[in-house]
């Protein structure tokens, strides 16, 4: 009984183990330093994939439409911080979001640190990026 117990609890142990393994994956590439555009997907829902233009901060969403599918256009608010020197060339913005929650998505002007939170209109439904306020 004792040993038909234990094998019991190691193979509930090994598939309790397995499975917290494969969850939340993600998949990742590798984009070449230089480039403009980027595609990020969420491992939490298909909605909340985008395509980044680097350099200019301009971002889509990637909609299901009664055609096929299309980049639908992500408007961000003004940020008084949200500069690029007139010389400077190559990757400036990047986005990043929480594996946990769809909440906790930003996009970033990496060399001002001006900040963007995603959210959704109440009444239509679209993707904005609003404006977070940098600290004094």
């Amino acid at each position: 009984m004792k040993k038909l117990s234990a094998l019991l609890f190691f193979m509930l142990f090994s598939i309790l183990t397995f499975a917290q393994s494969t969850e939340n994956r993600q998949t990742n590439t590798s984009f070449p330093q230089n480039g403009k555009f980027e595609i990020i997907t969420s491992s939490i829902a298909f909605r909340y994939t985008f395509l980044l233009n680097r350099e200019t901060g301009d971002t889509w969403q990637f909609v299901s439409t009664r055609t096929g599918y299309a980049w639908q256009k992500i408007y961000k608010d003004i940020n008084p911080l949200d500069k690029i020197p007139e010389d400077y060339e190559g990757a400036v913005y990047q986005i990043t979001m929480s594996g946990m929650v769809a909440k906790g998505m930003y996009l970033t002007n990496t060399l001002t640190g001006a900040t963007w939170i995603l959210y959704s209109d109440s009444d239509t439904g679209e993707l904005f990026w609003g404006a977070i306020d940098f600290p004094e």
